[in-house]
């Protein structure tokens, strides 16, 4: 199945664009999308066990099932401000 990965802040640095289509196995979950991004992007690898993750919108957790066409958003920490 096709999802398309969102990224923010400076995870779009990191990569070099704001959003990647990625092919996973049927039954998929969140933790297998941060599997994939960890092998294909290495430079993400080790942000990834701080970010939050949103799939369609909602905040998810890394055991939630994602679908075709599923929208997912890398969310890292948010810092600053006094």
């Amino acid at each position: 199945m096709k999802v398309r990965v969102r990224l923010f802040a400076g995870l779009r640095e990191y990569v070099g664009q704001a959003e990647l289509e990625l092919e996973l196995p049927d039954n998929a979950r969140v933790s297998d999308l941060q599997e994939t991004i960890g092998r294909d992007y290495p430079r993400l690898k080790p942000l990834l066990p701080g970010l939050a993750f949103a799939v369609n919108e909602e905040y998810a957790t890394r055991d939630q099932a994602l679908h075709e066409d599923d929208e997912v958003a890398l969310i890292p920490p948010i810092s600053g401000g006094q």
